[in-house]
């Protein structure tokens, strides 16, 4: 029984396409993961499942209803969706955290009731949070944050859940945990699972069906079998790759060999991109593609955009995990910004943890660098500084900062940049 259906989906920010003529069932009860290079649509395409993402062209459709006749707290009771990058900086507990899953079934100013706290504890003890329930959720490791972000999902008693890279910044250890109690859910529960997964062995492991994407559109969806082969993955990843059967799981083992080559091309100038948490995948991806000479920085380990750029062995100004920018890595950084022609801002969310990018693309366009920021409409309020990002975006602007709306218009300007 298909419970989700997607028809000829379409979607981009402004003029940059990045769904196209999408078409997708999910069965009850499948565990399905959606894989692919970074800047593929993975991400946006499971914000679009969501409707958070609700300017798409085509029909999605939930249990035969459209998705846009949903009321929010009436999709929330279906769907839950554990997000790949969350913002934890107040100090609630993990329990404070996991009731809150309990929202879409309240009224305003409702207290819990002793149905609210049973689902809680029984989500708590189906992902291992009982024992850290009164710990800080700013105090607690990736893995506990991971398992106690699970849990308020399952707050929701919801019969779908979708999950962003829900191993990304995991060790090893910690991934095989989060995906063993995913799929102890999918069983016991028989809970609809979609999920972004960046490790292409933990999607062949764990998944019943694999949606294999390539610049927005569906290279290839079935089996782990049918979609991990060398002729898919060389398409998707631009990777020489061997494909195996792992002996003891019994399912495909992607090894990658080597990065195919390319060439830089010369008639652009170079660029420094400042982005993080997924705001620069798109355009890491079409800098590649062109042959642009780039870098990055400042990413924090781990960071979806790191991620990316790292795997495209793109020369990155990297900060530990969950970390603020220290003064030796600016200094670096700085470095690498006055090498480059243009510095590129993305239109990443700011905090006191990356406020020093934008202030190192200040002190770049006092000395001389051109300065240009791609608009995103994806994202509506970036500031998280009370006010201290927006005054230095402002004073960029009044420094002659360009601000652009979309990748294709700052590839257009590249193009003529030496005319310019």
């Amino acid at each position: 029984m298909s419970i989700i259906e997607l028809k000829n989906i379409e979607f981009g920010y402004g003029k940059t396409k990045v769904l196209k003529s999408i078409d997708l069932n999910v069965e009850k009860g499948e565990f399905l993961s959606i894989i692919g290079p970074n800047g593929a649509g993975k991400s946006t395409l499971l914000k679009t499942i969501n409707n958070i993402f609700d300017e798409y062209d085509g029909n999605i459709s939930i249990y035969g209803k459209n998705l846009k006749d949903y009321k929010r707290k009436e999709l929330a009771r279906i769907v839950s969706f554990v997000p790949q990058e969350t913002y934890l900086d107040f100090e609630f507990s993990v329990e404070e955290l996991i009731f809150m899953g309990r929202y879409p079934f309240q009224n305003r100013f409702k207290t819990d009731t002793i149905n609210d706290y049973e689902i809680c504890y029984k989500a708590m003890t189906l992902t291992n949070t009982l024992e850290i329930k009164d710990r800080l959720i700013t105090q607690i490791s990736g893995g506990e944050r991971q398992r106690t972000l699970i849990a308020k999902a399952l707050a929701q008693d919801p019969k779908i859940i979708l999950l962003d890279e829900p191993t990304s910044h995991l060790d090893i250890n910690h991934q095989i945990e989060v995906l063993e109690i995913l799929k102890e859910l999918n069983k016991t529960k028989d809970l609809t699972i979609i999920t972004v997964l960046h490790d292409l062995n933990l999607a062949s492991r764990y998944s019943d069906k694999l949606v294999l994407l390539k610049d927005g559109k569906i290279l290839k969806t079935g089996s782990a079998q049918e979609v991990l082969t060398v002729s898919n993955i060389e398409n998707a990843y631009n990777m020489n790759v061997v494909v195996e059967l792992n002996k003891y799981t019994n399912s495909p083992v992607v090894i990658p060999i080597e990065a195919k080559k390319r060439k830089k091309n010369q008639l652009f100038p170079s660029i420094h991109l400042i982005s993080g948490g997924g705001s620069g995948e798109n355009i890491i991806s079409r800098l590649f593609t062109e042959g642009i000479d780039f870098s990055v920085g400042v990413l924090n380990i781990g960071d979806s955009d790191w991620q990316l750029a790292n795997s495209l062995k793109v020369k990155i100004i990297e900060e530990k995990p969950f970390s603020a920018i220290r003064e030796e890595t600016i200094q670096k950084n700085m470095e690498l910004i006055r090498t480059k022609d243009i510095i590129v801002i993305s239109q990443v969310p700011i905090g006191y943890g990356n406020l020093a990018n934008i202030q190192m693309a200040l002190n770049a366009i006092n000395e001389g660098k051109k300065v240009i920021y791609i608009k995103n409409n994806a994202f509506e309020n970036i500031d998280y500084t009370n006010g201290a990002a927006t005054k230095i975006y402002n004073e960029l602007i009044s420094k002659g900062m360009i601000v652009l709306n979309s990748i294709q218009e700052l590839i257009d300007y590249l193009e003529n940049y030496k005319n310019i």
